[in-house]
């Protein structure tokens, strides 16, 4: 695009040389071999092919940048998506206690707001003033060669004014840029909390909470965005003006040194072009050094977050098998969440429970009981002891192997907004799921019957986001029905039953009980009736 530019600017020269005094093709060296090399009869014509050669130049430099641009902004682009990708991977290789620690809305805001922040204000700005650097540095070397002292006055005038200019606003961008930042994040935090607690906003009347949090942060947002685009384009008008100043001075020094306007013509031509190719660029490059340095904020955050992924501790490398065919234990496990080191959860406990068989788990709300199963089931990592599985400890090279031997059903259970039959063979891709064993699950967890009683499309009716057109027993069911598609060796269930009436909870334990000596089964419940049957307790 450089070389083609720079080209185009030289083809209008002799054309207005020409133009300006015929008498110049016998005088010029290179345009009497052109004028002989086109055969032409007369300087007319020599005018017209000079003129057409000039306009093809600039035409095939236009479809050029077009395509130029394509090309740059179609690579920006695949930025986005590489990074977002890469970034979501990084997330995911994360442990269980990293999404405790961290709000879901500022992970969601990186992934699909700060990536595209980096990727049009640094990545892109680089890329912009690259290629119009380079255009400039061409423009003033051809201008050198015409005249060393006006080539290197012109880009003194340039380059000092938009430095001047990135000086002034260069501590105001960087300010504006973290007061941008954090107003994004709440903005994203706060849709989030409204929508996933709508039921709650709308009973405790927080609707006004809600609106000025958002709306406070969303004018933030606003104000700042539309700075930093003023700050980009204020210094065009002024340097337009300079330009324009500067040919008129330029054409005025001309005359008064006698020149003649064959002359003075395709000299105010060759800079009025060169200035023309020259001002967009040294614009184009002031806004991208701008929005690079209103960027800067989020580009360290996001630098931040792809170094989680230097974290060895945090990979999963699913390198060692493991089988259960005997028994699961604990050996003095102790636990303390990160955050809160001088708060023990669990202290120095002990337990076997052999295959088949069945644990109890009760205890009052905080004593540890979800924290105790979160470790069995390998999502967190003991602060001290050890998770044994057939005698072999479980670790980070083979928890992942151990996970897909177990199921899982939470006191609340997330539900996509897809079909009955994806909720319940969650993960697995629509066409790849057995009908067969998503209806024996729903059989199993007392669900069968209400999803083809009372649903429309039976196990291929959407149920909403989270499921809000299900009730909380349902949800609660599908979560059972969930688990048991999978046909684990295990299955953990934490308050699996807490949501369901007492005439279903009685259809539901019994047909969890009707498993016992089939599959392991660590139950967790608030009521002792609801372990009753359990081959052991414990209480804590």
């Amino acid at each position: 695009m450089t070389i083609i530019e720079s080209i185009g600017v030289v083809s209008i020269m002799p054309f207005l040389a020409v133009l300006a005094n015929p008498e110049n093709v016998q005088q010029n060296f290179v345009l009497k071999k052109l004028y002989t090399l086109l055969g032409v009869s007369n300087n007319n014509q020599f005018v017209i092919y000079l003129g057409v050669i000039s306009l093809v130049i600039v035409v095939f430099s236009a479809i050029l940048k077009i395509l130029t641009q394509y090309a740059l902004n179609r690579f920006s682009s695949l930025q986005r998506h590489y990074f977002s990708s890469r970034l979501l991977r990084v997330y995911l290789k994360q442990n269980y206690s990293f999404f405790i620690q961290r709000n879901s809305a500022d992970l969601a805001k990186i992934l699909l707001n700060d990536v595209d922040q980096v990727v049009w204000g640094v990545i892109k700005p680089v890329l912009s003033i690259l290629s119009y650097g380079l255009i400039i540095v061409a423009m003033i070397i051809l201008l050198i060669f015409y005249d060393p002292m006006m080539a290197l006055t012109t880009a003194g005038v340039i380059v000092s004014f938009y430095a001047l200019m990135f000086y002034v606003v260069k501590n105001f961008m960087k300010r504006i840029s973290q007061e941008f930042s954090i107003s994004n994040k709440e903005r994203y935090q706060s849709c989030q909390e409204v929508f996933g607690g709508i039921k709650d906003v709308m009973i405790n009347h927080a609707h006004d909470y809600y609106y000025q949090r958002f709306d406070r942060n969303s004018r933030v947002y606003a104000r700042h965005y539309a700075s930093h685009e003023s700050l980009g384009q204020i210094p065009l008008h002024i340097i337009e003006t300079i330009g324009y100043g500067c040919l008129i001075t330029l054409a005025i020094f001309l005359v008064l040194q006698d020149y003649s306007v064959g002359t003075i013509l395709p000299v105010i031509g060759l800079y009025g072009v060169a200035a023309y190719r020259m001002l967009p660029a040294a614009q184009n490059i002031y806004r991208a050094v701008t929005t690079y340095k209103f960027s800067q904020h989020i580009l360290n955050g996001v630098i931040h977050e792809f170094e989680l992924d230097s974290n060895k501790n945090n990979s999963y490398k699913d390198t060692k098998q493991i089988g259960f065919s005997s028994s699961l234990e604990l050996v003095d496990v102790c636990f303390e969440y990160p955050n809160y080191p001088d708060k023990k959860i669990l202290k120095n406990i002990s337990l076997k429970i052999d295959k088949n068989s069945s644990l109890g788990i009760t205890g009052k709300s905080g004593s540890g009981k979800s924290t105790l199963m979160d470790i069995m089931l390998g999502l967190l990592q003991p602060t001290s002891g050890i998770l044994k599985v057939d005698g072999k400890v479980i670790n980070q090279e083979n928890v992942r192997n151990w996970q897909s031997l177990v199921s899982y059903v939470p006191q609340f259970i997330y539900l996509a907004d897809m079909t009955i039959a994806e909720n319940i063979a969650f993960g697995v891709p629509k066409d790849q799921i057995d009908f067969e064993m998503v209806n024996n699950a729903a059989k199993l967890a007392q669900i069968d019957d209400f999803i083809t009683q009372n649903l429309k499309d039976d196990y291929n009716t959407v149920i909403g986001e989270r499921g809000i057109l299900l009730s909380g027993g349902q949800r609660q069911r599908l979560g059972i029905a969930r688990a048991l598609y999978k046909q684990p060796q295990v299955i953990f269930m934490d308050e699996a039953t807490s949501a369901l009436d007492t005439e279903t909870e009685k259809a539901v334990n019994e047909a969890i009980q009707s498993l016992n000596g089939k599959m392991t089964m660590v139950i967790i419940a608030h009521r002792e009736s609801a372990v009753a049957k359990c081959d052991c307790i414990l209480k804590l």
